[in-house]
This record gives C-alpha cells, structure tokens and sequence, in this order.
C-alpha cells in the first residue's frame, strides 16, 4: 500500500514538473512535427545570424526532433548539419535544446524561444519562431 502511493505520488510530480509550452503542444500535453526556425549569432553581433529549421515533437516536458542547417552565411557552428538530432526538455517556461555538442538554454513563450549558447568558448543568443522558412510565420 505504501509503495503504490509513493508511485502516485512520484508520478504526479512528475506531471506536474512538466507544463505545457502554449502554443507548442496540444491538451494532451504532445505536439508532433513542430516546425522551428532558429536564428543564432555571437553575443553583440550585428552580423547576420546562423539560420536553421527544427522539426520537434513535445511529450510531456520532453523534446526531441531534427535540425537541418539552411544558413547562407558561411562558418556556422553547425554548417552543413542535415536532420541532425535535437534533443532536450521544457519546465514552465525554461527550455532545453541540445544540437550536436551545442546546448541552448532559454525560454518558451508562445510560439517563440529565445535564449543563449555558449560555442567554442563564446557567448551566442538565439531566437526561434515557429513556422518554416518563407511562411510568414519566422
């Protein structure tokens, strides 16, 4: 009897550590297929940013997807990377992306993430938007 009700009880923790991103996932909690488009550039750049498209699905406070490099401007971190895995996590509003050795940590709110990386040793800042290139919605 006790046992079963610290599993309850650990299994509501668990629901309740991982709210939905508004506009990312459905009632349930799931979203599939979300398209991403991603900018990111060294911290006080006004050059143009690296660009990339993410495809991710939502479970639960658990992301995963793909990350396809479509950046024109040469000497991107993550240059020529093709439906590469994404990985990571969202907690209220804190998100997690793990691309490759890159980790970008910063918020959700609606339908964008903004946030920072740190690459080779310096300090980059993104922004994400939903929506696939030339949709309008990037």
């Amino acid at each position: 009897m006790i046992r079963s009700l610290f599993i309850v009880a650990a299994a509501i923790a668990l629901l309740v550590s991982f709210p939905y991103a508004a506009g990312a996932v459905t009632v349930n909690g799931t979203a599939k297929n979300v398209p991403y488009v991603i900018g990111f550039h060294p911290l006080h750049s006004s050059q143009t940013p690296y660009l990339g498209q993410m495809h991710l699905n939502f479970n639960n406070g658990i992301i995963s997807g793909t990350y396809t490099d479509i950046s024109v401007r040469p000497g991107s971190p993550l240059a020529n990377a093709h439906n590469i895995a994404v990985s990571g996590g969202l907690s209220e509003s804190q998100v997690t992306l793990h691309i490759k050795q890159v980790t970008f940590r910063g918020t959700l709110t609606g339908e964008k993430m903004s946030g920072s990386a740190t690459i080779r040793g310096a300090i980059y800042t993104f922004a994400a938007q939903q929506g696939t290139p030339g949709s309008g919605r990037h």
